[in-house]
């Protein structure tokens, strides 16, 4: 049965290994460009303030983030797309043409012809989006040193380990949809559908709250920036987060001994001295107006008096808990491809005829 799968596959295997030596050939042969083009930025960068200068420096990081964002998305899409053009097909071709009663009455049973092909493509898909996510992850480290933002929600699913718990989950969940779709195209349909709405609700529903986030208490004239107006309404006291390189901050604000944030009547009441950001807002946007020449004291002085009540408080995940977050989403897939595996022995003994 290995050797019935593998030549059943020697398409689908000789088309990736194709597409990954394109993608190895122009990732190996820029990273060198890369380096050089972020060393540069880096110092544009240092010396932009004095210089106003920087345009040469960005104008190379666009052109390079047009290449990432192009690998970026491949790797995001690549476990979906094998567990649909891949997964899919795997168990609900042979329904379709009902090859599957001619392996049965050959001495081979279900869970051993089930087995043979789950070993065979599946490590096929989880190697592959592996040496994607290590070429993109090893091309990419110049820019994820200067970024500082390993967290992201883009970034993160596309480094390191995690894309590897993606492939399992997204073949076995294409696995599972051939098997009880039994059709081909709308198996291939669920499984793309399924897997965007898994990742989604778990990117933006579930990650956060994979570990309890710490909270930083800090003075308020730390993180205070400012006045400006937020989305064109009153005047209120920004506050700004404190240099914590690849952290994941949550929120930051400024709350008083209760825990209740500073309000925007609270400050102007307490600092009417300092005045409010120039007319003209743009509503629906966050537009913080830097403080007038001369109003530099004032606001010093009213930053002194909310102190005795009020301080900053940054709500953040560590940049020491990467991994732990990495361990634990591909733990998760991992986990779900597992149950979804089983899900298919039991259907393929119990319910497939």
């Amino acid at each position: 049965m290995i050797r019935l799968s593998l030549r059943q596959f020697r398409t689908q295997a000789a088309a990736a290994i194709g597409l990954l030596l394109i993608a190895a050939v122009l990732l190996i042969s820029t990273r060198a460009h890369l380096a050089h083009i972020y060393a540069v930025y880096a110092k544009a960068q240092a010396a932009c303030v004095a210089s106003d200068n920087c345009q040469h420096a960005n104008l190379s990081i666009g052109e390079v983030d047009r290449l990432l964002e192009l690998f970026g998305t491949a790797l995001v899409a690549v476990p979906g797309l094998l567990g649909a053009f891949w997964g899919a097909p795997l168990i609900s071709r042979e329904f379709e043409n009902g090859t599957h009663r001619l392996v049965w009455t050959q001495s081979v049973s279900r869970t051993r012809w089930l087995t043979a092909k789950l070993v065979v493509v599946g490590v096929a898909s989880v190697v592959t989006t592996g040496l994607l996510s290590l070429l993109v992850t090893w091309w990419s480290s110049p820019i994820d040193r200067t970024n500082t933002d390993r967290f992201g929600a883009g970034m993160f699913g596309e480094r390191n380990i995690v894309p590897l718990g993606y492939a399992a989950f997204g073949f076995i969940l294409g696995v599972a949809a051939g098997l009880l779709i039994r059709r081909t195209l709308p198996a291939m349909a669920a499984t793309l559908g399924v897997f965007l709405g898994v990742r989604l609700a778990f990117t933006y529903l579930v990650r956060s709250h994979l570990l309890a986030p710490v909270h930083l208490t800090t003075s308020l004239a730390a993180v205070t920036q400012g006045f400006g107006s937020t989305n064109g309404g009153p005047e209120s006291l920004f506050a700004g987060a404190p240099d914590l390189p690849d952290a994941w901050i949550y929120s930051t604000r400024i709350v008083d001994a209760n825990g209740d944030d500073l309000t925007s009547q609270v400050a102007l009441a307490a600092c009417p001295d300092v005045g409010g950001p120039p007319s003209g807002s743009v509503s629906g946007s966050r537009h913080v107006i830097p403080a007038p020449e001369g109003a530099q004291h004032a606001l010093q002085a009213c930053v002194a008096r909310l102190s005795s009540t009020y301080h900053g408080l940054v709500t953040y995940q560590p940049a020491n808990r990467y991994w732990l977050f990495q361990w634990f989403e591909t733990a998760i897939f991992l986990a779900a491809a597992a149950l979804l595996g089983w899900l298919c022995f039991y259907w393929i003994r119990r319910r497939a005829a």
